[in-house]
């Protein structure tokens, strides 16, 4: 887990061979467009490639170091035929675009610097003890996804099972783990293999939500609004800090308290949290998946709105990629391109704009709040099921289904078949052929058994009312969202609609068995929400030249933006909890040098389990926080791992079942159960002792 010197360096070279090739492929196929575009879809083609090509080996090699130096060797041709091809050539004009953008670049760069600072002081920095620690939002998630990196590394078995739950595959979205297992392959340290990808990730999304609002907006200044407006996210939580009566919250709370921050406080009902203290940060699938959701939506919109033909086949490559790095973006994907197709169909049927077309966003709008509404009403009085609320949410679906079949006909009547098929047809292809086999390989079988897909009303409402919930949690950029559905601007319609599409089906059908989860569906939808707020916004500070209040009342609207975002984040910065003891790290390693890399320990169900996190070992149970949320039933086999701690001669038969070889006994487990500990001194041998931390092996 500590890896070395030379393997941070030889896992680093690695990792970057790859983002050089994903750069010289984009010079390649983006020649049209500016070199620093170039560069950022490049960064996020390499670690796609660098995802994808040692797991599409891995089905026939497993997950191996020769799997990895057959996929170098792969990118090393891609190198060579780039140089060979002065593909680096497309790159030229690279510094006048970075001081065409300076503005944001240095804002980037102090993003970045602050991000960097998370990621060290949040993955496992060791103290003077040898403790590891951790951040406050890294607490819970971070110990699955060790588990997943260190376990698909240590093991090389493809396709991988949970280390969590031995025998059952692993269906989590793992590509956002597994491009750390390569690098912990490669001899790198745990921490180094975490971060890494994980700093370039960020910077991709980073870089792509402001180009696709540059896209849109045309205005750098309008398109770095934006940009705050969504990294920036958080609504009016910190006026709860601002009352200190009658038990109200304060600032001491904020900054020492666990999950007070004014974006993350559930007793108060307010669930927005900050998209990067709490989903990017501890949420790796929704990270990697962004990366590439973000350009893939930057791409497709190139090929429907540009009429660049060939990036149809670029979208759908990532669009394809994407079920098995993060299943929401992918459906998040699927959502964009449904709303964007009915758009287009519905564009090319009005050539000019009618009362009908210019007030149809907020036609959609009104309606929609007047169904939630409603919906909140029926729900509160319990008139409507779970299941008649997902019914209302299928039925929106077919509707708008229909009217893009009525239009589809309509058009290929008119003989436009073959211009649809080229570009539409293509990219449907493409995505098919890619994410079929991941969804009937893994998604399907998860969601059929877990029961995933169910109706539900408003995701993370907690019965406060619609409007007056997300006015709250999203704040005063919501104000400039309605200004813009109603502001009859033809151009709203491209980020309008597929975040109508989104928010319409996250607030009717959840996914997942977590309620929550549905937020990040929410989020992609709250990007495109932003760019339309921002041009808005601009375009009413513009109007209220002549009033000499309005710089101030700007800065004051601003202000409140943004607060409770730069409080979540001040608080994310000095958190600080010990993840792993000293004991348990000693532990850790003993394991990693003294155990094979399929073996099963047993240990209790607790959810910073240093064994299962740091060594990639099997243990027989992990912790429901994850599990559970996986569609993955524990109780069986909770109650067998009880049975063999404290009963375990009447239940020898279980050590062999699960091909027990060690037992874990230390004050989680004593804690846990009521350990029969004379039983294993007597039958088993004790292998290793370090104060009450033991480890016995069973002969």
């Amino acid at each position: 887990m500590f890896g070395s010197g030379l393997g941070n360096v030889v896992g680093t070279i690695y990792f970057i061979c790859f983002q050089c090739a994903g750069i010289l492929l984009a010079a390649k196929l983006l020649k049209e467009q500016k070199a620093l575009t170039k560069v950022l879809l490049g960064s996020v083609f390499g670690s796609l490639m660098l995802q994808w090509i040692p797991v599409l080996l891995a089905f026939v090699f497993d997950f191996t170091l020769q799997t990895h130096v057959i996929a170098l060797c792969l990118i090393l041709l891609l190198v060579f035929f780039g140089i060979t091809g002065k593909w680096y050539r497309e790159l030229q004009g690279l510094g006048k675009d970075i001081k065409e953008h300076k503005v944001f670049l240095t804002v980037l760069v102090v993003f970045m610097v602050f991000w960097g600072y998370l990621l060290h002081t949040h993955t496992i920095p060791v103290d003077a003890n040898g403790a590891m620690h951790t951040g406050q939002c890294t607490y819970g998630d971070m110990n699955m996804h060790f588990s997943f990196i260190t376990s698909i590394a240590r093991q090389q078995v493809f396709p991988p099972d949970y280390s969590l739950f031995p025998g059952t595959r692993l269906a989590y979205p793992f590509l956002s783990d597994s491009i750390s297992s390569s690098l912990l392959l490669m001899g790198a340290s745990l921490r180094t293999a975490y971060i890494l990808p994980m700093i370039f990730a960020m910077l991709q999304i980073f870089g792509t939500v402001y180009l696709m609002a540059m896209t849109l907006l045309q205005k750098k200044g309008r398109a770095l609004l934006a940009w705050m407006f969504y990294f920036l996210n958080g609504g009016l939580g910190f006026a709860y800090f601002l009352n200190h009566s009658e038990g109200g919250l304060t600032f001491t709370d904020l900054f020492k308290g666990f999950y007070k921050t004014p974006t993350n406080l559930v007793d108060h009902n307010i669930r927005w949290v900050n998209v990067i203290a709490d989903m990017f940060l501890p949420q790796r699938a929704t990270l990697f998946g962004y990366a590439i959701l973000f350009p893939g939506v930057w791409l497709l919109y190139q090929a429907v709105f540009k009429e660049r033909k060939q990036y149809f086949i670029y979208a759908g490559v990532l669009a394809g990629a994407l079920p098995l790095i993060h299943t929401h973006s992918f459906l998040g994907m699927g959502l964009i391109s449904a709303a964007w197709l009915l758009l287009y169909l519905y564009r090319r049927q009005t050539k000019r704009d009618n009362v009908v077309t210019a007030n149809l966003s907020g036609i959609l709008f009104t309606a929609g709040i007047v169904l939630m509404c409603i919906l909140q009403i029926l729900a509160q009085k319990e008139k409507i099921s779970s299941q008649g609320i997902m019914t209302v949410g299928i039925v929106c679906i077919g509707l708008f289904a229909l009217w893009g079949l009525i239009l589809l006909i309509v058009d290929l009547c008119k003989g436009s078949g073959k211009q649809i098929l080229s570009g539409w047809g293509i990219y449907l292809l493409v995505v098919l052929v890619l994410a079929l086999p991941q969804l009937m390989g893994w998604t399907f079988g998860q969601v059929a058994e877990g029961g995933f897909v169910r109706g539900h009303f408003n995701w993370g409402n907690l019965g406060e009312q619609y409007l007056w919930f997300y006015l709250k949690n999203i704040g005063l950029p919501l104000l400039l969202i309605v200004g813009a559905v109603f502001a009859k601007n033809r151009k709203y319609a491209e980020v309008l609609a597929p975040a109508g599409a989104i928010w319409l089906v996250a607030e009717l059908i959840l996914f997942t068995p977590n309620t929550y989860d549905n937020n990040k569906l929410l989020y992609i939808a709250y990007m495109l929400l932003c760019i339309a707020a921002a041009d808005y916004g601009v375009e009413l500070y513009e109007r209220l030249k002549g009033f000499g209040g309005r710089s101030v009342l700007a800065v004051l609207f601003l202000a409140g933006c943004v607060v409770s975002a730069i409080l979540t984040l001040g608080r994310e910065a000095v958190s600080d909890y010990e993840l792993y003891g000293k004991e348990y790290v000693k532990l850790a390693e003993y394991v990693e040098g003294h155990s094979d890399a399929s073996s099963v320990i047993l240990t209790g169900t607790r959810h910073n389990n240093e064994i299962v996190s740091l060594t990639g070992r099997n243990i027989v149970c992990g912790s429901d926080v994850f599990l559970y949320y996986h569609g993955i039933n524990t109780g069986e086999r909770r109650e067998e791992v009880r049975l063999m701690f404290e009963m375990p001669e009447e239940n020898e038969t279980l050590f062999d079942k699960y091909h027990v070889e060690y037992v874990a006994i230390t004050p989680y487990e004593m804690n846990e159960y009521a350990v029969k500990e004379e039983y294993f001194a007597q039958e088993w041998t004790l292998v290793y002792l370090d104060q009450q931390v033991a480890l016995w092996k069973r002969y």
